[in-house]
């Protein structure tokens, strides 16, 4: 992988879910007011005010936010949506999913308190990541110092507020170095059927509170869909992003997406610090 672009955004908040869809960058933030969409150069393009969030703010206090961790396309009734999901760490403010349709504009938050209660039975809830997966959404759990596992939901549709939901439950398996990387993003490659992935480290024992910001990665599952029928998975190919470039040092990636060039792959993350802004990173996948 080679680093081709990297650019701060000091007016998008809190970046912690990004996809591409038709042209255009998707960047939603876990306590911004809106959704934010950028033209495939990285310029402007139109911000989307979210639904019930004070417009007046650019920042939703951290106690009342939705907690919006992950942004992934799904498809629903033969009409392309980006779908961000709450976090699920603090009910009921972050039990809900968003969804906006770039066709028509439309916009809307669905309850998922229910879906939430089914999968949080078993496991401490904690959402950064989603992708679309074939006609399947996954899920990506992230554990912490006290609780470290991270885990992969796959739920047998996309419309996953109309509960229940079939899933299954894989184990992401990580290398001992670190001691513990915590899941950030997920994206899917239809044509390869790779899974790619990031991860960092943060110091923190709890899926509320933050913690100092250590080292990002990007993974690789190759043969993805029949791997994550497996009870456990671990990656084909492990990254420490800070050897790829020393930019990435300090930096704490959210969220992964992929776009298709003529000359192959390209991988763009996103990363927030914490620090009022967000940075975006592009990658040649060599």
């Amino acid at each position: 992988m080679r680093l081709t672009h990297h650019q701060h955004f000091p007016g998008i908040p809190s970046a912690s879910g990004l996809a591409y869809h038709d042209g255009h960058y998707y960047v939603v933030g876990d306590d911004a007011t809106k959704l934010f969409i950028l033209n495939a150069d990285l310029t402007p393009a139109e911000q989307i005010p979210l639904p019930n969030a004070d417009q007046k703010q650019t920042r939703i206090p951290k106690p009342v936010k939705n907690d919006w961790e992950s942004l992934s396309t799904i498809v629903i009734n033969n009409q392309t949506a980006l779908l961000a999901l709450g976090s699920g760490s603090l009910s009921p403010h972050r039990n809900a999913a968003l969804l906006y349709f770039p066709g028509t504009g439309h916009i809307e938050i669905k309850d998922l308190s229910n879906f939430y209660k089914q999968i949080g039975d078993n496991i401490e809830l904690n959402i950064e990541a989603a992708t679309e997966i074939g006609e399947h959404l996954l899920i990506g759990n992230r554990g912490h110092l006290g609780r470290p596992e991270n885990l992969l939901v796959r739920c047998e549709k996309q419309d996953i507020w109309n509960s229940p939901v079939k899933t299954h439950t894989t184990q992401l398996i990580l290398p001992k170095e670190p001691a513990f990387s915590g899941i950030s993003g997920l994206a899917w490659h239809p044509e390869k059927d790779w899974l790619y992935f990031t991860t960092s480290t943060e110091e923190t024992a709890s899926t509320y509170d933050d913690g100092k910001i250590g080292e990002s990665r990007i993974g690789i599952i190759k043969n993805a869909t029949n791997a994550l029928q497996q009870p456990t998975v671990s990656p084909d190919e492990w990254f420490l992003l800070e050897k790829i470039h020393p930019v990435f040092k300090g930096q704490k990636i959210e969220s992964i997406c992929l776009r298709e060039l003529n000359d192959g792959l390209e991988i763009t993350l996103v990363a927030d610090n914490d620090d009022g802004g967000s940075h975006l990173f592009r990658l040649a996948a060599e």
